[in-house]
């Protein structure tokens, strides 16, 4: 039997009316869906996301690329929605690039700086244990990175994370799920939902 079935039970049309009107209202409300999409766009960035639920916004100065490097302004966006957190961020790439320099360098600064988040430590190959690569495509990316494996949270607790970076060489984005795991469907939305315009 379905949860939220188009017809009602024939055992139902012999309530009251008020009982009827009662038990609807129950039953649309145990149908409504958790997480409720829309399109974001992030301010001051190219960047259009595809979150669940009405972001927090933020944005702060921080040391990305190490104490010796500049700050850099990292522009956030944040929610949660059915036992998950979704995180976009983005950071403007050097308009000149330095001898030897380019985003995969700022990718791999990232990736040490949100696997020390998670309280992981590579392995000799330089991935923590159980983490692996995971296909991902951004529209308008040329540059792109995708992970996902468990960590713990700073409380300590185990989570599962799914990390994407992504480049069009201009600005560098993440987009981050913390949590159990979304159904394929909710997946394809969140992550295929990042656009670098």
């Amino acid at each position: 039997m379905a949860l939220c079935p188009a017809f009602p039970h024939p055992a139902i049309a012999r309530l009251p009316w008020a009982a009827v009107a009662l038990l609807t209202a129950l039953l649309a409300s145990a149908c409504s869906p958790a997480l409720d999409w829309r399109t974001v766009r992030q301010e001051a960035t190219p960047l259009t996301a595809v979150l669940p639920c009405k972001p927090e916004r933020a944005t702060r100065d921080v040391l990305l690329r190490g104490p010796q490097q500049p700050l850099v302004t990292l522009h956030m966006l944040s929610c949660e929605a059915a036992g998950h957190t979704f995180a976009v961020a983005a950071v403007r790439l050097p308009d000149a690039w330095p001898a030897g320099e380019e985003p995969a360098g700022w990718i791999d600064d990232w990736q040490r700086a949100s696997w020390a988040t998670l309280q992981l430590q590579p392995g000799p190959d330089g991935v923590p244990p159980g983490w692996a690569a995971v296909p991902c495509v951004t529209r308008g990316a040329t540059v792109q990175r995708c992970w996902r494996g468990p960590g713990r949270t700073p409380t300590g607790a185990a989570v599962q994370a799914e990390l994407h970076w992504a480049s069009d060489g201009r600005w560098l984005a993440q987009v981050a799920l913390y949590g159990p795991g979304l159904s394929p469907d909710a997946h394809e939305t969140y992550f295929g939902g990042l656009a670098l315009r």
